[in-house]
C-alpha cells in the first residue's frame, strides 16, 4: 500500500520527505510537476520508490485524461483535492492489481521521457548552432 498525504501548496513552507506536485487549475488539473507553482497540491511520498511509482500513475491518468472529468468551474477550471484523492485512489487500485506490467511500463515510459528530453536538448543546440552561423555572416 502507498503511503503518501495530499496538501494545498503553500510556498511558505518547505517540504521534507519525497514531494511532487500536482497541478489543480486549468485543462493540466493532475498535471504531476516537480517544481512548484502558485495553482498545485503537493503529494508528499514515503519514499523515493513510491514518489516515482505515483508521479508516473499520475502522468499516465492525466495524459489519459483522468481528471477532466472531476474539474468544475465556470471561468477558470480547477480540481477540488477530494476529488483528485478519490482518482489517485482508483489509480492505485488498477496499479496494485497488476504491479510488474505496472513496473516494466513505467520503466518504459520513464526511458521514454528521458529519450524526450534529450531530443529538446538537441533541438535547443541545433537553433542556437544555427543562430551563431547566422550572425557569423553578419560580421
Amino acid at each position: 500500500m502507498f503511503q503518501y498525504k495530499i496538501t494545498t501548496f503553500n510556498p511558505d513552507k518547505e517540504y521534507s520527505g519525497f514531494p511532487f506536485y500536482i497541478l489543480n487549475k486549468g485543462l493540466n488539473s493532475g498535471k504531476p510537476l516537480l517544481n512548484p507553482c502558485p495553482n498545485c497540491f503537493v503529494l508528499n511520498c514515503e519514499s523515493d520508490e513510491v514518489k516515482q511509482d505515483l508521479y508516473w500513475l499520475l502522468y499516465g491518468l492525466w495524459q489519459g485524461k483522468a481528471f477532466r472529468s472531476i474539474l468544475i468551474g465556470s471561468a477558470i477550471l480547477y480540481s477540488r483535492k477530494y476529488e483528485l484523492e478519490n482518482v489517485i485512489k482508483n489509480g492505485i487500485e488498477k496499479l496494485e492489481k497488476n504491479p510488474v506490467k505496472v513496473k516494466k511500463n513505467i520503466s518504459a515510459v520513464v526511458k521514454i521521457e528521458e529519450h524526450r528530453l534529450n531530443a529538446i536538448k538537441q533541438i535547443q543546440l541545433m537553433q542556437q548552432l544555427k543562430l551563431s552561423l547566422m550572425f557569423d555572416l553578419m560580421k
